[in-house]
């Protein structure tokens, strides 16, 4: 039975990703600070790299993360610092720590599989949430790039997939629903459920791809937008407004 990791897996979706892991057969060991059998914080390297060599995982799933809206000119230096150390350096040190384990196996090519939690955010302007969005772009890179690197030396066994979901209804948002900084994350048709992501990790999973966007329509759109960072910028006022309406819709249906 492979073994699974999921750090952030208290509440929302990964606790949604951990149930849909260990339904399909994975042992799997949910971390978060708190609300699982298993303390992690994602801060601590030698914490991350402790577990990692305690439970010598087949998959690392690194989905801890924090919101910390607001204006990013302004807004006070401890929450960016909270926002970056658990949304990038949390992702790396995870995926440092998996690594060390999983390079090693298979006479050096190494085995393994690890997952990190990035967003659409990673590729076009979010004003308001322009921190996070940062964060999850330096995911897509560090991941993307680290395999590079890893190949390089030989190490190809172990993959890697960056899941990109859409605005998503998990505590993260539900938590701060009537914050205006959080209008850009519902400018979708609609916010997506964390199953639906979790379901999306399980298929990466089985079958290893780079980039998972989900709705994968949804990130084709984004990806295409971002191409035209001029436009968007002269357009997030329109997108401001329409994201605001539908925000206030889901908070009307709460």
């Amino acid at each position: 039975m492979a073994t699974a990791v999921v750090t952030g897996a208290g509440r929302g979706l990964g606790r949604a990703i951990a149930d849909r892991l260990h339904a399909v057969g994975y042992d799997v060991v949910p971390t978060d600070v708190e609300g699982t059998d298993e303390r992690l914080d994602v801060t601590d390297a030698d914490a991350c790299r402790a577990l990692a060599a305690r439970i010598q995982p087949d998959v690392w799933i690194n989905n801890a993360g924090v919101l910390g809206a607001g204006d990013a000119a302004t807004q006070g230096d401890d929450v960016i610092d909270r926002v970056v150390s658990v949304n990038l350096l949390g992702v790396m040190r995870g995926t440092r720590a998996a690594v060390e384990v999983m390079r090693t196996r298979q006479a050096g090519r190494g085995r393994g599989h690890v997952v990190n939690v990035g967003s659409l955010a990673s590729w076009v302007p979010v004003p308001g949430e322009c921190v996070y969005a940062a964060t999850k772009a330096g995911v897509l890179s560090f991941t993307l790039g680290l395999e590079g690197e890893l190949r390089a030396q030989g190490v190809t066994g172990i993959h890697f997939t960056v899941v990109c979901p859409d605005g998503m209804l998990t505590p993260m948002i539900t938590d701060v629903i009537d914050d205006p900084a959080i209008a850009m994350t519902f400018t979708g048709l609609r916010l997506v459920e964390p199953d639906e992501v979790a379901v999306a990790v399980v298929k990466a999973l089985r079958r290893p791809r780079r980039i998972v966007s989900v709705p994968k329509w949804r990130g084709a759109q984004v990806r295409a937008i971002g191409m035209v960072p001029d436009a968007v910028l002269r357009a997030a006022p329109i997108f401001t407004r329409l994201g605001q309406a539908q925000q206030d819709r889901v908070r009307r249906g709460r």
